[in-house]
């Protein structure tokens, strides 16, 4: 994941800025946002830095999210085995709450069970439809296998619901890259640009 930031920052320095609209976040996630936010900002710990990743990464904010999750090891090594235990213990209860299996995938991911986790993410897409983000993650496991083909795949069925899902275009675009279709990264390239302009005066100021 930051080998592909570090493509996106490349890409936004040599092509410029331009205008353009803000992808769509649900008004129940955002509140939930802020509320992590205030959470972090008055415990700083391995639980709260995970659930507001959490939050960033189902709300489209995908490089905010990495760097939250990047500070939860400083906190506690093993805390992808506890959020695997933690969360499958929600599930017996909760069996259709689609925010479980989301953070599980992360906890298969980061123990390296990539099967697994798109498993988990698929689980999510079924149970909320319009869960571009767990699709956009879908497709980045893909591509880390590279099996570009269902990767771009994955990305335009999330860009069909959301054409504005800047990180999804981000991935549209490495996949293409990565496949030999120059002309079709290019033009990505340019969207994600674009976008990245659009959404900078809405992106969220994560705590220190």
């Amino acid at each position: 994941m930051k080998r592909y930031v570090a493509l996106l920052s490349c890409i936004v320095f040599l092509t410029g800025f331009a205008h353009g609209a803000i992808f769509h976040i649900p008004e129940d996630l955002v509140k939930e946002q802020r509320a992590l936010e205030a959470k972090v900002h008055a415990l700083s710990n391995a639980e709260t830095r995970f659930e507001l990743a959490m939050n960033y990464a189902y709300t489209g904010w995908i490089e905010i999210a990495w760097e939250q999750l990047s500070m939860v090891p400083d906190y506690d090594k093993n805390y992808a085995d506890k959020v695997l235990t933690n969360y499958t213990a929600k599930l017996q209860l909760e069996p259709n709450n689609w925010k479980h299996h989301f953070k599980i995938a992360f906890a298969y991911y980061f123990q390296d069970k990539k099967e697994a986790a798109i498993r988990s993410f698929k689980k999510v897409v079924t149970l909320n439809p319009k869960q571009v983000w767990a699709m956009g993650l879908i497709a980045l496991l893909y591509g880390e296998q590279k099996n570009y083909a269902t990767c771009i795949s994955w990305c335009k069925k999330a860009l069909a619901i959301e054409p504005n899902a800047t990180a999804v275009h981000f991935l549209y675009a490495k996949a293409q890259l990565d496949s030999g279709d120059y002309f079709g990264f290019l033009g990505e390239s340019m969207h994600v640009v674009r976008l990245k302009s659009a959404e900078a005066k809405y992106t969220p100021t994560p705590p220190e």
